[in-house]
């Protein structure tokens, strides 16, 4: 199969081959071989209309309706996917073939397109179904909610519907979700729905969304919870959006931006300069009566990280003309919560905090950038409880009592504002860092790192080497080292800065 100026081709030598398939399908085998399921088929046909006074076609969304799928557009490319079950069916506009998994069925006639919108001929179009239902086993998605509930699935698909003062984001859910584990984040022209201990089956879940604000819904599961992300057409108000809790729905309204006042408006065009990096937060580990790790030579973290935080934010002012703002500029102690807190007083566009490594094998080498998530490796893991046991330090541990796996889950959600731009900004920096330095690069990775919970803003910890071992504890001592170290931190905000920005102000 070759795709050619975005159409699907199939190679020459097979094609025979593919004709004579189309041919059985369509006019050989049985009906009776098929799946049967009439309910889809009439609902199917019942929404069909001539097109230019000949076939009835149908539109790709009522197929996928009728047949509870889900159905991803490019109207770009005018290309369509509908999933069944297992198998991913790929339509193009004005085009006879039709390619399923690895393999390509031609139709008689060409596909439709209009208004955005995909048209399939009902007549050659339904033996294809039939065929793919029967082999994929997705043609009984009529499964009791039971089922579905012992299965672990607790949302089946999502309505859109277009009203006249804005849009109506209607989450089909079996259960009733704790207000409190729900969260929405906007991030341009992406809604974000995160639903903690949600669970959704590719299978069993259905989209239908009416042409307007958004173009598609992508779910995501992971561990902990699902993602709903939504593409729209528009720039919309997050601030506006209201978020409702029914027995076996979750409602999102949005207004239409049309119908927004002028300050609304105004207000927009402001949350996008908002936006602009023009503050950053420098926050060098440790401190004072907190030394942080120690090296074989007696050299503490505290006082290497420092130094390089001096020469990132000279860098900075220098360089970048920005405000830059430290957490702590000499060597004082300085509580973990009020790190964050300082940073949220300042405004600040991007936080810091920059540490060096330890393990108990002295031959680990390399840096590691992390953000705010569950650790999902033991080394995460136990770095995350290292940086953290400083609350040792503080006079009142009790105020980290409640920092367990949960609040760290509603943590992030609730910082997921920042947790792409977050990742995204890790792997800049971990990029910069092996190109000016040299060192291994042990890649991102997430970890519950108290520093970083409650940051409004992007917030990255920087493990810029191990003091544990020979080697490197001799570099983070060195000024050249150091210097290295910041210069890589300064190119990859940089770097950020301007595609973050840029992005901002794509219509």
């Amino acid at each position: 199969m070759k795709f050619i100026s975005g159409k699907v081709v199939p190679e020459i030598s097979h094609l025979n081959i593919f004709i004579i398939v189309v041919i059985a399908l369509f006019y050989i085998l049985p009906l009776s071989s098929f799946a049967q399921n009439g309910d889809w088929e009439r609902r199917i046909n019942n929404k069909a209309h001539k097109i230019d006074g000949h076939f009835n076609f149908v539109s790709l969304q009522d197929v996928a309706e009728a047949l509870n799928a889900q159905t991803y557009y490019s109207n770009k490319a005018r290309k369509a996917v509908l999933t069944l079950g297992v198998e991913r069916i790929t339509i193009t506009a004005y085009n006879p073939y039709v390619v399923i998994g690895q393999g390509v069925l031609q139709m008689p006639i060409n596909t439709q397109y209009s208004k955005g919108e995909l048209f399939v001929p009902v007549k050659f179009f339904i033996p294809i179904l039939k065929h793919v239902l029967q082999n994929s086993g997705a043609g009984n998605n009529n499964i009791s909610e039971s089922d579905l509930i012992k299965q672990g699935v607790n949302i089946t698909g999502v309505q859109v519907v277009e009203k006249t003062n804005g849009t109506l984001i209607r989450v089909n859910t079996l259960t009733k979700f704790n207000k409190s584990g729900i969260s929405t984040r906007y991030s341009r022209r992406w809604l974000y729905v995160d639903i903690l201990n949600g669970k959704v089956s590719d299978k069993y879940f259905s989209a239908k969304i009416d042409t307007g604000l958004v173009k598609r819904v992508v779910p995501v599961q992971s561990e902990q919870l699902v993602q709903l992300s939504f593409q729209l057409n528009k720039d919309i108000s997050s601030k506006d959006m209201f978020v409702t809790q029914h027995e076996n729905e979750i409602w999102i309204s949005i207004p239409t931006k049309n119908n927004l006042s002028r300050n609304i408006i105004e207000k927009l065009k402001s949350d996008k300069e908002k936006w602009k990096i023009d503050k950053i937060v420098i926050d060098p580990g440790h401190g004072g009566r907190d030394p942080g790790t120690i090296g074989r030579s007696g050299v503490y973290e505290k006082d290497i990280v420092l130094s390089i935080a001096k020469r990132l934010k000279k860098l900075l002012v220098k360089k970048l003309k920005i405000d830059v703002f430290m957490t702590r500029d000499k060597d004082k102690y300085i509580s973990l919560k009020e790190r964050t807190q300082l940073a949220n007083k300042k405004g600040g566009k991007l936080f810091i905090s920059i540490h060096a490594n330890w393990n108990r094998n002295s031959q680990v080498k390399g840096a590691t950038t992390y953000f705010l998530g569950l650790a999902k490796s033991d080394e995460a893991l136990e770095i995350a409880q290292l940086e953290n046991a400083a609350i040792k330090y503080e006079a009142d541990e009790k105020n980290y009592t409640q920092y367990n796996d949960e609040s760290i889950i509603l943590a992030t959600m609730a910082q997921n504002d920042y947790n792409k731009e977050s990742q995204d900004f890790a792997a800049v920096v971990q990029k910069a860092l092996n190109k000016n330095t040299g060192i291994n690069d042990r890649g991102i990775q997430q970890a519950g790192f108290y520093v970083l919970v409650g940051a409004s803003m992007p917030n990255v910890l920087i493990e810029t080497a191990f003091v544990s071992n020979r080697k490197e504890e001799r570099l983070l001592k060195s000024s050249s080292f150091q210097q290295k170290v910041a210069q890589a931190i300064f190119e990859s905000i940089k770097t950020f800065k301007v595609k973050y920005e840029s992005e901002l102000y794509i219509n």
